[in-house]
Parts: C-alpha cells; sequence; structure tokens
C-alpha cells in the first residue's frame, strides 16, 4: 500500500513553513512557497491525474528519486496501512504550526 496524497502534501508543507519562518530570507509569500512545496510532496502522485504520464510519474515516485519529493518513498514504506490517521495528525500540524508562524 501507499500513503495517502493528503499525507504527503501535508509533510511537504509542514517542512517549508518553519524554514522559511527562521531563514534570513523575507517574503511576503511563505504561505503560498509551502502550499507550492506541499504540491511538490504529491508529485509522484499525479499520475492520478495525468494518464498521458502515467508510468513516468509512477515510476518516479517508486525510484531512487522518491525521496527528493519530501521522502516520498519513506512514507510510502512506512505508511503501508494508508492510514486516515496519519493524514488527520499531519494537517493538524501543519495548521498549527502555520498559525503559529503567520505573521
Amino acid at each position: 500500500m501507499i500513503s495517502l496524497a493528503l499525507t504527503h502534501f501535508a509533510f511537504g508543507a509542514l517542512c517549508t513553513t518553519p524554514l522559511l519562518a527562521y531563514l534570513p530570507v523575507r517574503t511576503r509569500y511563505i504561505m503560498a512557497i509551502s502550499v507550492d512545496s506541499g504540491v511538490w510532496a504529491m508529485m509522484p502522485d499525479f499520475w492520478r491525474l495525468s494518464p498521458i504520464y502515467e508510468h513516468a510519474f509512477r515510476d518516479l515516485g517508486h525510484s531512487v528519486f522518491g525521496n527528493v519529493f519530501w521522502f516520498y518513498l519513506l512514507f510510502d514504506a512506512a505508511d503501508t496501512s494508508n492510514s486516515y490517521q496519519l493524514a488527520a495528525v499531519m494537517v493538524g500540524v501543519y495548521f498549527f504550526v502555520g498559525m503559529i508562524h503567520a505573521e
């Protein structure tokens, strides 16, 4: 089994939010960049949306480059039960961290 796409999205956004908050780079697009990071984390799941590149996206997520997408391959290996609880916790932590770092 694989982890839910929502788990990948929330983890990617969660990793970027505090990173941007504590780096010396200042921008007013912190939340937009963190959402883009979440989309980047679930990029290997886009085979469900694009039947043209189905095999390319599916193979990308499970190749040696899978962890470039915020540890996509690691989550798929660790979350074998396709857990809704893990996805809910990850989204909750992302919202909590986002509220803390909101300006």
